[in-house]
């Protein structure tokens, strides 16, 4: 069965722009991506939501191909992985949701919380996070 001319149209779309998202891959910016506070703190996280955003935008695109209802379901699916999901991983990787805002638009920076002494304490970017050491209790951050 062939869906109807709109579902159709809105599914090759949807197809055409994870494939524009599979080959061009920008880093953090104003415009497209997951744009959350954690994903601009975070460059690994912000590329592992680009890559998430790619197989549910196609996900949704194929959805459209079936029915409205598949798509919507697709949509609802997409707004709430995309959201949650760079929250628990950011949280996971540093025991917080806390982040620090530098001067300018999208000068965001991770915050770590030590697991021994509660300590929070602001870093440069995420590299920092495999070197850095608590600076109330002195132990690493990454055992």
């Amino acid at each position: 069965m062939i869906p109807p001319l709109p579902l159709f149209i809105v599914g090759a779309v949807l197809c055409g722009l994870s494939i524009l998202m599979l080959c061009w891959h920008p880093g953090p910016n104003a415009w497209i991506g997951v744009r959350l506070p954690w994903t601009y703190a975070d460059r690994e996280l912000w590329d592992t939501s680009w890559r998430l955003g790619i197989v549910l935008v196609l996900g949704m695109g194929l959805g459209a191909f079936i029915s409205w209802q598949v798509f919507i379901a697709a949509t609802v699916v997409l707004l709430g992985v995309s959201l949650g999901c760079p929250m628990v991983i950011y949280y996971r990787k540093y025991g917080t949701l806390r982040f620090w805002k530098d001067q300018g638009w999208i000068a965001y920076h991770p915050v770590v919380r030590c697991r021994h002494c509660g300590h929070y304490q602001k870093l440069p970017d995420d590299a920092a996070l495999s070197t850095a050491q608590c600076e109330a209790c002195g132990r690493p951050y990454r055992i």
